[in-house]
């Protein structure tokens, strides 16, 4: 007849190695049983429950019931650190690397793409404007310092005056026609 320790070696699996899953498992046993031993003496002593027929026929119960949850956690433990350290998971990485550098990509592309499409639209208007407006005459521009009339709009309507005001301080001012 197959112990128990047997059985559970012939469903559980963790690293595919049967030696060396029967050493994470006695480990894992050991581990498992001392904190669940442990565990239940702490839960019992802050529920305040001394009695010794309740405690005698529920610590068992409730001491294998914590040392198979624990037991079951630590396999699934070291089956994620089994995992983590074989050839699958650095395909996974690869690929959720590969992912987010094309989603990353893609974003930027089509910001810089949007981007662009507003340069171009700011960059031509100007040159138009400039064409249409601003052709100048010599009576379109300041008899003080040389610079160029502005059309501004003051407390007693609009009016021409000079470029250099607020640089060079240049209070020319001229009625708008």
């Amino acid at each position: 007849m197959k112990t128990l320790f047997e059985l559970i070696t012939e469903f559980v699996e963790i690293t595919g190695n049967p030696v060396t899953d029967n050493i994470l498992l006695w480990v894992i046993g050991i581990l498992s049983f001392s904190i669940a031993f442990g565990i239940i003496g702490i839960i019992f002593d802050s529920i305040g429950i001394y009695d010794s027929d309740l405690m005698s026929d529920c610590h068992w119960f409730v001491r294998l019931l914590v040392f198979l949850g624990l037991s079951w956690l630590c396999i699934e433990v070291a089956k994620f650190i089994n995992w983590l350290f074989s050839f699958q998971w650095w395909i996974y990485l690869i690929w959720g690397i590969v992912l987010i550098l094309i989603v990353i990509l893609s974003y930027w592309i089509k910001h810089k793409i949007s981007k662009n499409k507003q340069y171009v639209e700011v960059a031509e208007q100007p040159k138009i404007e400039q064409k249409q407006e601003f052709i100048f005459s010599t009576k379109d521009r300041c008899p003080r310092c040389g610079a160029l009339l502005v059309k501004r709009h003051g407390p007693y309507g609009n009016f021409y005056g000079c470029e250099n005001f607020t640089t060079k301080g240049c209070r020319y001012t001229r009625k708008f026609k």
